[in-house]
């Protein structure tokens, strides 16, 4: 199996700052249009942003903390990601449409009994599998990190606002190079131990869920994957990413992005609220 191009941390930890938004023209976030799909998925987007702090913590529970190219890259991607956040929801109030003050944000909504379970879990799992653990983690990164990027590049792909479109091109940007990092690290982890091939297979066949599930309402990630992935591009995006993530050792069987999205389809086909929303864009789906 060939191997990844090597990641360059050093240029990616060089190269880490806030996002750019120097050139954006924001009169163009209220003149061109947004869809009622779009103002309703972006508030899920920021959110997903701001919880990676929850994702961190998960990590520095395991032995990954004792890996420095982990932590060191692990606060640059933190930092980014947050500015994601930020980015997006200030399209928002360019847009007319700021979130409300009132709303809770993700890391404040109180924890869920599986998200508290999946914890302890992982934590157990980590101390009993050491270093084999850290394997399972950089997979599921690379498998979430992938999933957002593609669906960024739809979302600039469908929206017919430039400044919106524009944003979410230069998060990809990041989110790209944020892939790169976790899909090196768990080639190579999973490449030296057939044990962690077998442990992460086992626990991402089990649990594994689209990015946002455990703080979000499930029928808000069926209609977000369900919108950005619809029509033939959609179906193409991820199968993309099924292909990528089985190249892995041991994943080779992977092809969960495509099954979520088949029964989130099949959910939403029963809501005719969110049916009708979806069709709002379909002239413009690709």
């Amino acid at each position: 199996m060939a191997r990844a191009a090597a990641f360059d941390l050093e240029d990616f930890l060089a190269r880490s700052r806030a996002l750019d938004l120097s050139g954006i023209d924001w009169s163009r976030a209220r003149a061109e249009p947004l869809s009622a799909a779009e103002r309703r998925i972006l508030p899920y987007f920021i959110d997903v942003e701001s919880y990676t702090i929850a994702y961190l913590r998960a990590l520095l529970n395991t032995a990954a903390i004792r890996d420095a190219e982990i932590c060191d890259f692990l606060g640059c991607w933190l930092y980014e990601e947050a500015y994601h956040g930020r980015a997006l929801a200030r399209f928002l109030r360019e847009a007319g449409h700021p979130l409300d003050p009132r709303r809770p944000k993700s890391v404040e909504r109180p924890a869920r009994a599986w998200e508290a379970l999946q914890d302890a879990a992982a934590s157990a799992l980590s101390r009993a599998f050491a270093q084999d653990f850290v394997a399972v983690h950089m997979t599921w990164g690379a498998i979430q990190e992938l999933s957002t990027l593609n669906g960024y590049r739809r979302l600039a792909e469908r929206t017919e606002n430039s400044a919106l479109a524009e944003i979410v091109r230069r998060v990809m940007r990041d989110e790209s190079r944020h892939f790169s990092f976790y899909y090196h690290k768990a080639e190579e982890r999973l490449s030296r131990s057939p044990r962690a091939q077998r442990l992460t297979a086992f626990l991402v066949k089990r649990f594994w869920k689209p990015v946002g599930a455990g703080i979000m309402p499930q029928a808000e990630i069926d209609f977000l994957v369900g919108y950005l992935f619809s029509g033939p591009r959609g179906l193409e995006e991820v199968r993309h990413v099924d292909r990528t993530i089985a190249r892995l050792p041991g994943m080779g069987w992977f092809r969960g992005l495509e099954d979520y999205v088949s029964a989130a389809r099949d959910r939403l086909g029963r809501d005719p609220a969110d049916a009708a929303q979806m069709r709002q864009g379909k002239a413009h789906s690709i």
